[in-house]
């Protein structure tokens, strides 16, 4: 069985494989790592069983099950000062499309939601750093280089980077099990019980 997935999509998929390995020691499983564009396309021509990744919404020609979500946040370094953070911890868009924007490369799910909220809201901004790691995103906000936009799951990793909510405009992080549609092989119906 081949399980597609997205950098740091989604903490629980460990978990998930030593429980499939544990039940049942015989099955083989590759994990296969790209951006969600490759991902879909090898859903589609039967190279990936099973994906778990970030989508905006359902897809029609794929079976698609909500297994998660939750806001995207901001990540700033602790010694900075955001102009125009409230006091409960929100900061506005406008005001953060001013700052040095730490962001993901093109094809990666944070940067897809991340470019659609701004597109959304017609704030413009621009990338000072682009990275495709989240370790190397927080390690330039921790050195106060910039600011980074991450689901919130993915930036409580980093309980020594303060998070900031969005007053508005919050982009919603929505984590799917996405499959080719069609009775699922004893393979992946076993693994499907596991992630939840």
């Amino acid at each position: 069985m081949t399980v597609g997935t997205m950098q740091g999509v989604w903490a629980g998929l460990h978990h998930a494989l030593a429980a499939l390995r544990a039940e049942h020691p015989g099955v083989v499983v590759h994990l296969r790592q790209a951006a969600v564009a490759d991902i879909r396309q090898a859903l589609r021509d039967g190279t990936v069983d099973l994906a778990v990744v970030a989508l905006d919404r359902q897809h029609h020609v794929l079976a698609t099950r909500l297994l998660s979500r939750e806001d995207m946040v901001l990540l700033a370094a602790p010694r900075r000062v955001l102009a125009g953070a409230t006091p409960n911890g929100e900061v506005r868009l406008a005001d953060i499309a001013q700052l040095p924007l730490v962001d993901f490369t093109p094809g990666r799910a944070i940067r897809y939601a991340v470019d659609r909220t701004f597109r959304a809201t017609g704030v413009d901004r621009s990338t000072t750093f682009e990275v495709n790691d989240i370790g190397a995103a927080a390690e330039l906000v921790h050195n106060d280089l910039g600011v980074c936009i991450m689901p919130k799951s993915i930036a409580d990793r980093f309980p020594d980077l303060p998070q900031y909510r969005f007053d508005r405009h919050a982009q919603n992080w929505k984590i799917m099990v996405v499959r080719p549609p069609g009775e699922a092989a004893p393979a992946v119906a076993a693994l499907l019980r596991h992630i939840t």
